[in-house]
């Protein structure tokens, strides 16, 4: 009996001082958390954590996440966690000085209208960020996208920082061309960001109160005004320059200031003047002028998100990015400046004489020209590092300058077409928000502009993603030829076949040439898709033994322990029979 009152007395007490453990004392324990993920995508990069100590006044994040929303993916959901417990790193690393509130809007409730009313975008069930901060404007994310994980830390530290410093930056814009006539939708977009300071075309010195420069089809600009933009770079301005070996905006095309080409190498870069960029996989379609009919346009190119670099701020939120007629850039070598490509063209590019190019009635003769299988051309690059100056004498009426920078912070884009509303307005693309990206990030502080985008696991190379790739080639390689007979067909059928009255039932028109090119119009698709079966042939043969692989896996492996038990049950019962015998 005393044992039973001693072992319940013992069990009470025990009871009791867990209680008191984690009532008291685990609050008072260090909070310690290990990071084992490759790139520490869980943990605050040091720049981000010296953004959050420059904070000077309290800020309230109000994070939506509707977590049991039904529309939301497994994915999404996960997603949704991940953004969370990073919001909560920002709020530890703050110090109290970010307030972090956390809501999940239930459908039809107060929060939900809040978020609504916020400018949260509800597709898939909200899951966006807003900023508060007393005597500001609120800022916003409509939506947290997965594609854009690798953005996490910037996008969350661009809303903190912006909280922070709400004047829009001064962007000085200098430029060769009419950009108010043929780019007003780019220029709609910049004042809405930005605050432009437009600068003539034959400055001395760019202001000390512009910090980024965006200069548009420098050729023909004077030496003085080229060695501004030097003298800018070289004394740690930023700069986003567009060149352009064909600008299809400019009738007469000005001749090129042979300095620009030096300013370039000093910078450790080149382009050619005379050379321009076709590519049979991205080639798209366009007209060739006002009034003709649409044709297959080896120089108009539209770029894949595969096309773009995956961690760099100017791609971020990119889809597809059309350049016209661009050029192609270059590292000069033994030069120490570092090239990071931003935007590049596929492996079946090739680089064609400008002049031949401006004077060719028939496009189609430039997509029968060979490609450098293999060779991806750079359309825009980040330079950084160091670079001397070009100017080393000076330039008339002006005395020599600085002659060299430890680290420049230049971007530079092979085409202005791009910018203008002919090529913006021609299909859906990305254009303006990559010279958004690239110009804010170019204006935004060292310690905002220094936060890198964080590389995935899952979005390391894999051999099947390769095989895609090859696979995608050479269907673009073989099919390029089809899909143009096919776009000259329609446009012929369409121009002969008689128009629809819209009343009561229409005569079978038994013209030949109509016939025929109906036939042809119904006879290509199909051996386009008879092509594509054909080269991805392999891959989905790869596709469906992995499919078999991993189905077959778990039953193959229950499979397998029920023999290894019923193996087990019979040689014991085998032993029990032969000790009873």
């Amino acid at each position: 009996m005393r044992s039973a009152i001693r072992t319940g007395m013992t069990l009470t007490v025990i009871s009791l001082l867990f209680l008191a453990f984690n009532l008291v004392w685990v609050n008072n324990l260090p909070d310690i958390r290990w990071d084992f993920s490759q790139h520490k995508i869980h943990t605050l990069s040091p720049q981000a954590r010296q953004l959050l100590a420059s904070l000077e006044d309290p800020l309230d994040l109000y994070y939506f996440n509707s977590r049991h929303d039904p529309r939301k993916s497994q994915a999404l959901k996960r997603y949704g966690e991940r953004v969370g417990d990073l919001l909560e790193e920002f709020e530890k690393a703050a110090r109290g000085r970010i307030n972090l509130h956390v809501i999940d809007p239930g459908p039809y409730s107060e929060e939900a209208y809040k978020a609504g009313l916020f400018g949260l975008d509800d597709t898939h069930g909200f899951l966006g960020l807003i900023g508060v901060r007393a005597g500001q404007a609120a800022q916003r994310i409509d939506a947290f996208n997965l594609d854009d994980e690798p953005m996490l830390e910037y996008e969350i530290s661009h809303l903190i920082y912006t909280l922070g410093h709400p004047a829009p930056p001064v962007i000085g814009v200098l430029t060769g061309l009419a950009l108010d006539d043929s780019g007003g939708l780019l220029l709609a977009k910049m004042h809405q960001h930005f605050t432009l300071e437009s600068l003539a075309a034959n400055i001395p010195q760019v202001p000390e109160s512009i910090g980024t420069l965006m200069v548009i089809h420098p050729r023909a600009l004077p030496e003085r005004t080229l060695y501004a933009i030097e003298q800018f770079v070289l004394r740690g301005g930023k700069l986003m320059i567009f060149l352009d070996p064909l600008s299809e905006s400019v009738s007469d095309a000005a001749p090129a200031n042979p300095m620009l080409d030096g300013l370039l190498a000093a910078w450790g870069v080149q382009m050619p003047a005379d050379k321009l960029l076709v590519d049979n996989l991205y080639a798209s379609s366009a007209s060739p002028g006002a009034g003709k009919p649409t044709v297959f346009h080896p120089a108009r190119l539209s770029l894949p998100r595969q096309a773009m670099t995956a961690d760099d701020v100017s791609a971020w939120k990119l889809d597809t990015v059309i350049v016209s007629s661009s050029g192609a850039l270059s590292r000069i070598r033994k030069s120490r400046t570092l090239l990071t490509p931003l935007l590049q063209s596929s492996t079946q590019s090739a680089l064609l004489d400008a002049a031949r190019f401006a004077s060719t009635t028939a496009l189609d003769s430039l997509i029968e020209q060979p490609s450098a299988v293999g060779q991806r051309q750079v359309i825009a690059a980040r330079l950084g590092g160091p670079a001397y100056s070009a100017f080393p004498d000076g330039v008339d009426g002006q005395s020599a300058g600085l002659q060299k920078a430890a680290d420049i912070q230049v971007v530079v884009v092979a085409d202005t077409d791009l910018l203008m509303d002919s090529v913006i307005s021609s299909a859906a693309n990305s254009n303006v928000t990559f010279v958004l990206n690239t110009l804010d990030n170019l204006a935004a502080p060292d310690v905002l502009a220094s936060i890198r985008p964080r590389a995935m696991a899952s979005q390391s190379p894999s051999p099947l993603s390769d095989m895609r790739e090859a696979a995608a080639q050479a269907y673009a390689q073989k099919a390029g030829e089809l899909e143009r007979r096919l776009e000259r067909t329609e446009h012929e059928w369409q121009r002969l076949k008689p128009p629809d009255t819209g009343f009561g039932t229409q005569a079978v028109n038994t013209n030949a040439q109509l016939q025929a090119l109906n036939k042809e119009r119904l006879r290509l698709p199909m051996e386009l898709q008879a092509l594509k079966v054909e080269a991805y042939a392999s891959v989905h043969k790869v596709e469906l033994t992995l499919k078999l692989l991993l189905i077959s896996a778990v039953p193959l492996l229950l499979c397998l322990i029920a023999w290894m038990v019923s193996l087990y049950n019979r040689r014991r019962r085998s032993a029990v029979t032969a000790i009873q015998l």
